[in-house]
């Protein structure tokens, strides 16, 4: 079913802005509710090269942080309002000319997944897919998942938002893959080009944390969906996740990459 809340009602943003170099910080919703902490952050960004702000609107639990006009939402309990008044916090920060960046996580969602289990992402055999830690995912080949996630993003644009950043854009790292004609790459691919195509109109520009990891490596590329190349084409920015801690020792020709961030993110931008 077709989720319901703003998305019929396209944003008064120009939809041929600018792009803004950013130099921000993130919040988590809590962090977002409280005036004290956000009026110490507000100063910060005042005070330093800081011009950007990126706030969870759905977090890694499947939380929306505000009391969100949207049905899915409402239907499963997900708005956990930890931000009492959005508008006036976006108008507060809009005021300061604060570059907003709304993070939505997309499939990692096990709030979703256990109170609608037909959005859960299954294995091959039908039977529900838990990760490592024994949590759900939803399922990147429902589309009803995708509604669900346009639904958010387009009220976040609507109440001001200058960007939409998805994360958890893809698979588990510990999941099989559903029956499908479609690959993992090409599923989280064509959300990718669907959700661009739904929220540019809106005004807002979209982009999307990939996995440092599979820049290079094909493997590690088509057990999380993700392809760098063809998700960029549907995006206008894609940032990197480049976690020295998870490349193995010698990588780039690296003792111990750990132990050397700045060596290790830079040869593997360059790679």
């Amino acid at each position: 079913a077709q989720e319901t809340g703003s998305q019929d009602k396209p944003n008064t943003l120009p939809t041929n802005r600018e792009a803004v170099k950013v130099k921000g910080i993130y919040i988590t919703g809590p962090i977002a509710g409280s005036k004290e902490r956000m009026d110490e952050l507000i100063q910060l960004v005042k005070n330093t090269e800081l011009n950007t702000m990126v706030i969870d609107i759905k977090n890694d639990d499947g939380e929306i942080t505000y009391k969100m006009n949207q049905d899915t939402v409402k239907e499963i309990g997900a708005g956990v309002n930890y931000i009492h008044d959005i508008e006036g916090l976006i108008k507060e920060l809009k005021k300061e000319d604060i570059y907003l960046i709304a993070r939505i996580v997309a499939f990692k969602d096990p709030l979703l997944a256990n109170k609608k289990p037909e959005f859960s992402l299954k294995n091959k055999d039908g039977s529900i897919f838990r990760d490592k830690a024994g949590l759900h995912w939803v399922n990147p080949y429902n589309k009803g998942v995708w509604d669900y996630l346009l639904a958010i993003s387009k009220e976040a644009i609507d109440i001001g938002f200058d960007e939409i950043q998805f994360d958890y854009i893809r698979f588990s790292t510990d999941a099989g893959e559903e029956a499908s004609k479609k690959s993992k790459t090409e599923i989280i691919t064509e959300f990718t080009k669907y959700a661009y195509e739904q929220l540019k109109p809106y005004g807002a520009f979209v982009s999307a944390d990939v996995y440092g990891a599979i820049i290079d490596s094909k493997i590690d590329q088509d057990i999380v969906g993700q392809d760098y190349l063809e998700m960029a084409k549907h995006l206008d920015y894609i940032c990197p996740m480049i976690y020295p801690s998870h490349y193995a020792d010698g990588a780039y020709g690296i003792d111990y990459p750990d132990l050397e961030p700045y060596k290790l993110i830079l040869a593997s931008l360059s790679s």
